[in-house]
């Protein structure tokens, strides 16, 4: 393994990094933590390689500052709508003669399930085992050891478009860094953010974004769905910016300083002046009408996901209830509209650092942050080593090739 592990989320409007060198006692010790403004990128997808090559080498040259190795063994999230889960399966005559199933049985399964014709330039992502099947008998999570003539595997398929996989790689490559793996973004946030309990009693993940939203269902400790929605946090500012014709920047504050996710609970009378946010402007609003702004929006990504839930042909049983992470769960009432319109309890993610050790108080406090899931759970999903959820360096370095002349 390298010294150092480099998590990397790569969102539209923030990149958040977070390096960490493994220790023996099995812990990650924290080197460095940051974010910075994002540029170049739309709805999850990298859109102008010019302005974005010029954070990245930025960010580049801070990493190699700390070592060179920081930039060597970069896991990266991948957020778009074009990132899509099917279903799949793999079967396989158990080989030996005393039918004992071996780790070649299992590889070979598992590459069967492999083989499906993929959307046009498209190419897998990911391949993430949810069950086994011994001469028919499911429900197996591991089935080294034991007998039969016949292996099975379930497995979820996650195919991603060529292109956009391919501008990021050499991006990042053309700067220095060296990609470890990538990571579908739901899946990321949830390695960090949802304990086995909650995966095995069935749960839903939401990461709000600012420029996606992306979900991942779980039950019996097996992904059931993920997907990535092309609307995001930076959608509200938008519609507040064209609801009372304001900069971007002054709705930005507007949403963050006075926004609510919930409109009937804020009083009609509660007024207030533009001039708090845009020093030039001395309008005065009602803050029930902004209010009711951010919850059209919030409500219309919420009813993409129940619409999604509901596309898979029968109702995901989630005792846990749905955990909200991302920068977007920071604005006021956010659980009490998740709860209102999911009809589920609700709770907001916060990063899992028990397998951290962390020196640095100010990196403990950017930690422990709902907009640092994707990036902590990045670093967790490579250390961890779990080759059912992530393309690790093997597989990267073989799609590469054949991506980047």
């Amino acid at each position: 393994m390298a010294n150092f592990i480099t998590g990397l989320d790569i969102g539209s409007s923030q990149i958040k990094c977070v390096v960490a060198t493994p220790k023996k006692n099995g812990e990650l010790s924290i080197v460095t933590a940051f974010k910075q403004p994002s540029v170049g990128l739309r709805k999850g997808v990298l859109v102008d390689t010019e302005e974005f090559s010029l954070v990245l080498r930025e960010i580049a040259n801070d990493l190699q500052k700390i070592s060179r190795q920081a930039t060597q063994n970069i896991f990266v999230n991948i957020q778009s709508e074009q990132v899509k889960p099917r279903l799949s399966r793999g079967v396989v005559v158990v080989a030996r003669a005393d039918q004992e199933i071996q780790q070649d049985d299992v590889d070979r399964a598992v590459q069967s399930s492999r083989a499906v014709k993929l959307s046009s330039n498209h190419l897998i992502l990911h391949n993430i085992t949810r069950e086994f099947f011994v001469d028919e008998v499911g429900d197996i999570t591991d089935p080294l050891g034991m007998t039969g003539s016949r292996l099975e595997v379930s497995t979820i398929i996650i195919e991603a478009f060529s292109p956009h996989i391919n501008i990021l790689v050499k991006s990042l490559e053309r700067v220095g860094f060296t990609v470890g793996g990538l990571v579908f973004n739901p899946l990321a946030a949830a390695k960090s953010v949802l304990s086995k309990r909650q995966r095995d009693l069935g749960v839903l993940l939401i990461d709000f974004g600012f420029g996606t939203t992306s979900f991942a269902i779980y039950e019996e400790n097996k992904m059931a769905h993920a997907k990535s929605l092309p609307v995001g946090s930076g959608f509200v500012s938008n519609d507040i910016a064209i609801g009372f014709k304001t900069p971007i920047d002054a709705a930005e504050k507007l949403k963050t300083t006075y926004g609510f996710a919930l409109s009937k609970e804020i009083s009609r009378r509660e007024m207030i002046k533009l001039s708090e946010v845009e020093p030039t402007n001395k309008n005065e609003i009602a803050r029930r009408f902004l209010s009711e702004i951010i919850e059209i929006r919030l409500a219309e990504i919420l009813d993409l996901i129940n619409n999604e839930l509901k596309s898979l042909g029968r109702v995901p049983q989630l005792p846990a209830g749905v955990v909200i992470t991302g920068g977007g769960v920071k604005l006021a009432g956010m659980t009490d509209l998740v709860k209102e319109e999911m009809k589920l309890p609700v709770q907001i993610g916060f990063p899992d650092l028990s397998n951290f050790e962390i020196l640095n108080p100010t990196h403990q406090e950017l930690l422990d942050d709902p907009e640092f899931a994707s990036a902590v759970g990045l670093v967790l999903s490579a250390a961890g080593g779990n080759k059912k959820i992530f393309t690790g360096p093997g597989l990267i370095k073989q799609f590469i090739k054949n991506l980047i002349p």
